[in-house]
């Protein structure tokens, strides 16, 4: 007996979590994400092709590198290229590079070389060359300038005998670009936070640095030089130190082996205690040339040049000298002084230059200085040396903090209250803050993300920071750090997805979505792989957060594949999909920037071409390309020709000796090779897409119709019919199977045969060549580089219940 049944599939990201007789039905969760490839899910309804990825450039030297997001404002958003010792821009889609040089001509020889008047660069310059006309194969290419002459310049390694002759036009631009000393492997490991034009930088092997930008073409990479601090914790040994001044360069010594040679860059710190070390100032007292006094918890020396009798007014200024009566009084410090070590001569004895504090003055206390004066009460600065630097870095009330050192992982440490490269002990409220987790067991801080609390996110557990009850700022005297979830974070950056922290665990195979929950006033883990537990098996390397135009985390698995979570957790709305690239392209590193309407995503993507290792940097096009065909892009690592009707496409070197897919003027066309940067067209176009081909596909779950005795799992099914809801498409293949699709036609006899066919919303009635079986699925499939977004599926089956 069969049953007859209509199923209607409305595709909604929320329906990735299905469920089957009040029952989690974990199966179909597994499966969800194996239903969409290069498919995206949206909340508002619908399942939409992938846009395509448009080439910015490649790496220096087709090296790997990693892409990081730098964000002044929505319309000052660049991406940084971070590679081995360098750091490269890009913005508007393409790389940064200083003002243009006009080329006047190019010579075809081995090597090739450049006419432009006065262009001011140097041998070992790269440059990058656009807008060539004839000479074609030099245009979106960098080049290494060689044996410069005032005019002209070779292009070094680039012999140019076997191309077009150069015509007229063309452009050559400095590539803007920042020395390191990040290896290809710390890159991956940096982590970092930005104030306006500030990026700040953290890396466990590397000083804390800091990325400032001063103009579009101008930036600088510096270590940051600390006003003061952070240090360890007050010596409580029977080691002494004391200094051989107490201004500008000094020795210090130690009583026993202390110093190594890694020291060098590191803080000393030195304190006394001025209720022992000095007498406090009195009214109508004789006072020595140089006597020192102390006052308020400041120290003042005598500089009059002679005995002299105080009046009734104390000294209380806290820089330079001032006279009070008949005497001049000199600020000398408060308590402490520090020293940064520059040289190291033995384990007891380095040199080191007296450093200003965040006051200004650059002096030590006066009872430190000399043999006689050794003291105990010091502190060795809390980053270098033996400890390592910190790994974890992030902005949380006013403060920067860092977190994460080798020796004290641990242990964070936040600056004084916005003030954010001073670090100055104390106990005043908008002091440093130095804190070190208590716990059962070593907890590895990897990251601090700001939120409501500063959350803590270690290698085995995860902590936030507060101050008191946590609705007080933190301050020194009020820290409260407390244990909340026990996942453990991997070292991929975490992200803030909305009011949620979406965390890799540290097995990377499983993401975490960590939110507050009223409920137990603390964070609440949930894992959203549990949805589709394939989809991250094997690793998952890096993440992204898409807030424009839908709710879209971007991963990058181990194995190259784009993988994307549709994530709108106020709507209820998770769905995972896989975006294998065009090609086979292997994703190596992700970022996203602001640009316009939609969040622009870049992608550095690793290809063999002519045999040779690339990297391609690209970026998605947009979701919403507008109303006309014309401008669907719908190609990986591809360009655009806009402009005259023509039948030959040039500029394509990044492509030569591969098969690209084309659309042009809206329809698409045949594939070609990409031969001598150019293809030549079947019929000329003014529009053209060119670049590698993929397929998204959508496959339906199995089929649940029903039964006369229960449900119809796992008996034999048939779909004897379908119909599928489009919105703005044009082509789609339709089956049971990917071996057994039929192209529905989407061109019909009204239109004419010599212009594209427009994009239609509405159903496509279909006739389904099925046979029987347990699963009755559906496949829908795009191979053309067209638009496709189904909003429903609905099947017409029959259940055998016999």
């Amino acid at each position: 007996m069969a049953r007859v049944s209509t199923i209607i599939t409305n595709f909604r990201a929320g329906e990735f979590s299905p469920r089957l007789e009040g029952r989690i039905d974990l199966q179909k969760y597994n499966e969800a994400a194996k239903e969409l490839t290069n498919m995206v899910s949206f909340p508002q309804g619908g399942i939409t092709r992938r846009p395509g990825s448009y080439y910015a450039g490649t790496s220096k030297d087709g090296g790997k590198v990693r892409l990081m997001n730098f964000e002044f404002s929505d319309e000052q958003a660049y991406v940084l290229e971070f590679g081995a010792n360098y750091i490269r821009v890009f913005k508007d889609g393409g790389i940064v590079t200083e003002a243009t040089k006009t080329i006047t001509a190019v010579t075809k020889a081995n090597p090739a070389v450049v006419t432009a008047s006065s262009h001011g660069f140097s041998n070992g310059d790269r440059v990058y060359i656009t807008g060539v006309v004839g000479m074609t194969q030099l245009n979106n290419r960098e080049f290494t300038v060689a044996n410069q002459t005032t005019n002209t310049f070779e292009l070094s390694g680039i012999n140019s005998t076997g191309f077009d002759t150069y015509s007229s036009a063309g452009a050559a631009g400095k590539i803007v670009e920042i020395t390191t000393t990040y290896s290809v492997t710390e890159i991956f490991e940096i982590n970092h936070a930005q104030s306006a034009d500030v990026l700040f930088l953290a890396h466990k092997s590397h000083e804390p640095a800091k990325l400032t930008r001063t103009s579009h073409t101008s930036w600088t990479l510096t270590d940051i030089d600390f006003i003061d601090g952070p240090y360890l914790d007050e010596n409580k040994t029977a080691t002494t130190l004391y200094a051989s001044a107490d201004t500008g360069s000094v020795t210090i010594t130690a009583s026993a082996d202390l110093f190594t040679s890694a020291d060098i860059g590191r803080l000393v710190r030195f304190r006394e205690v001025l209720e022992i070390e000095y007498d406090e100032w009195q009214a109508s007292t004789s006072y020595a040339n140089n006597a020192f006094v102390r006052y308020n918890g400041h120290v003042y020396k005598h500089v009059t040049g002679s005995t002299q009798t105080s009046g009734n007014t104390p000294p209380v200024h806290t820089s330079g000298q001032e006279t009070y009566g008949s005497l001049v009084w000199e600020y000398r410090h408060d308590d402490t002084g520090h020293a940064e070590i520059t040289a190291f001569t033995d384990a007891r004895n380095v040199t080191a230059t007296v450093k200003e504090d965040d006051g200004g003055i650059s002096v030590l206390p006066h009872n430190t200085v000399g043999s006689s004066n050794a003291t105990t009460k010091w502190s060795l600065g809390a980053f270098g040396g033996d400890q390592g630097f910190p790994r974890a870095i992030a902005f949380y009330e006013e403060r920067l903090y860092f977190a994460g050192t080798s020796a004290r992982p641990q242990s964070i440490f936040g600056s004084v209250s916005a003030d954010f490269e001073n670090h100055t002990p104390g106990t005043n409220d908008d002091d440093a803050i130095n804190i070190t987790i208590a716990s059962d067991k070593v907890n590895v801080i990897n990251h601090l993300l700001p939120a409501r609390f500063l959350q803590i996110l270690t290698t085995s557990s995860e902590f936030t920071l507060s101050g008191g009850t946590g609705s007080e700022p933190v301050t020194p005297t009020n820290v409260n750090v407390l244990r909340e979830t026990t996942f453990g974070s991997s070292s991929i950056r975490p992200v803030r997805a909305g009011n949620s922290t979406i965390l890799i665990q540290k097995g990377g195979e499983r993401v975490k979505e960590i939110t507050f929950d009223l409920d137990t006033d603390g964070l609440l883990g949930v894992d959203l792989t549990i949805l589709a537990e394939h989809v991250a098996s094997g690793g998952l390397t890096d993440m992204v957060w898409q807030q424009e135009p839908e709710l879209i985390l971007w991963f990058v698995h181990a194995n190259g594949t784009l993988i994307g979570l549709t994530y709108d957790r106020a709507n209820g709305a998770v769905g995972w999909h896989q975006h294998p690239l065009g090609d086979s392209g292997v994703v190596e590193s992700i970022s996203a920037i602001p640009s316009g309407t939609e969040d622009q995503v870049y992608v550095s993507v690793k290809r063999t071409i002519n045999s040779a290792t690339v990297r391609h940097i690209c970026y998605l096009k947009p979701i919403d390309f507008g109303s006309d065909v014309e401008d669907a892009f719908f190609v990986d690592s591809g360009l655009t020709y806009a402009g005259s009707d023509t039948t030959s496409i040039t500029s394509l070197n990044h492509l030569e000796g591969e098969t690209v897919q084309i659309l042009a003027d809206g329809s698409a066309h045949a594939d070609k090779t990409v031969t001598n940067g150019k293809v030549t067209l079947d019929r000329s176009a003014g529009k053209v897409h060119i670049g590698y081909s993929y397929n998204s596909l959508v496959e339906t779950l199995r089929l649940e119709g029903g039964a006369d005795d229960g449900i119809s799992q796992g008996k034999i099914k048939r779909i004897h019919g379908v119909t599928a809801r489009f919105l703005n498409s044009v082509g789609a293949e339709v089956g049971p199977d990917t071996g057994n699709l039929d192209r529905i036609p989407f061109r019909d006899s009204s239109m004419s045969m010599d212009t594209a066919v427009p994009m239609f919303t509405g159903d496509k009635e279909i006739s389904f060549p099925s046979g029987y079986d347990n699963d009755a699925r559906v496949v829908v499939q795009q191979s053309q580089p067209l638009p496709m977004t189904i909003l429903a599926i609905m099947r017409r089956s029959n259940t055998f219940d016999a």
